[in-house]
């Protein structure tokens, strides 16, 4: 920790979702890891001079003199097999779990944070940190709570050589059923359904904007970015496919930072 100011090492990093919303809440980041191309630029772009690699397989064994250890190790790798998301069919996407269960027992952050969407799986990986010696508890949020998108999450919460308790405290203000947490949702308008990394489509049905008179309109890149509660063009530069691509599978910010400052809360408490 240099200054005092906690730190972040970033997995499956993405459009910088994640590592926006724990910069909000005063985390520095470390290092960056990310196989997408326009992504990275994304990331570049934001953060120039973060450490960055490419694939997290690569990390594992070949790199352990490079990858400095941070203190809270986060991530959302890609949707794991018979996800809800998918409607119970199996992932495109390689099961990548076990590499960031591996860098969590190499690195040994004082804490893990996973997001991913609801699965049985959820279950596997919490079992699977607890079992590195993480007192841990299931997170579900719905960014409906934070930006104008519905977007459910489970994010697994790890605490190094604690009980689980010590971060089920931290969430107090969720409702609690046998160690899962669900954010509470912030009452308001009805949200549009959840963004897709798709340009034309969304996970509930097509998302169109009216203006009268001429009809109905497709979301321009600007509000994907809106919804996923990016800044205005957090990520211009690029064709409408790859910014829709970005915002649909980006953890919002306004999420991360919320789940950040609960364990900033929990670090002071801890140090005091």
């Amino acid at each position: 920790m240099r200054d005092n100011q906690p730190t972040v090492g970033s997995l499956f990093s993405g459009g910088g979702g994640m590592d926006k919303g724990f910069e909000d809440a005063g985390f520095r980041v470390l290092w960056q890891c990310e196989t997408n191309e326009a992504c990275r630029q994304v990331l570049e772009r934001h953060w120039p001079g973060v450490l960055r690699f490419g694939d997290v397989r690569g990390l594992v064994g070949a790199l352990p003199n490079l990858l400095p250890s941070p203190d809270v190790l986060i991530g959302g790798d890609p949707c794991p097999k018979f996800s809800r998301a998918r409607g119970g069919r199996a992932s495109r996407s390689p099961d990548l779990s076990g590499y960031f269960l591996a860098l969590a027992g190499r690195l040994r952050p004082r804490w893990v944070v996973r997001e991913n969407v609801p699965s049985p799986a959820v279950a596997d990986f919490h079992a699977a940190l607890e079992s590195l010696g993480y007192g841990a508890i299931v997170v579900r949020v719905d960014a409906a709570s934070f930006t104008a998108q519905q977007r459910v999450r489970d994010f697994i919460v790890g605490l190094d050589q604690a009980p689980r308790t010590s971060v089920a405290i931290l969430f107090s203000d969720c409702l609690m059923d046998a160690g899962c947490a669900t954010a509470p949702i912030a009452p308001g308008p009805g949200p549009a359904p959840c963004l897709d990394a798709h340009p034309a489509r969304d996970c509930g049905s097509t998302l169109y904007v009216a203006e009268p008179p001429w009809g109905f309109r497709l979301l321009d890149s600007e509000e994907r970015e809106a919804l996923a509660g990016f800044p205005r063009r957090w990520t211009e530069g690029f064709s409408r496919t790859a910014r829709a691509r970005i915002c649909g599978n980006a953890v919002p910010p306004p999420v991360a930072e919320w789940i950040a400052m609960k364990i900033l809360g929990g670090w002071l408490d801890r140090k005091g």
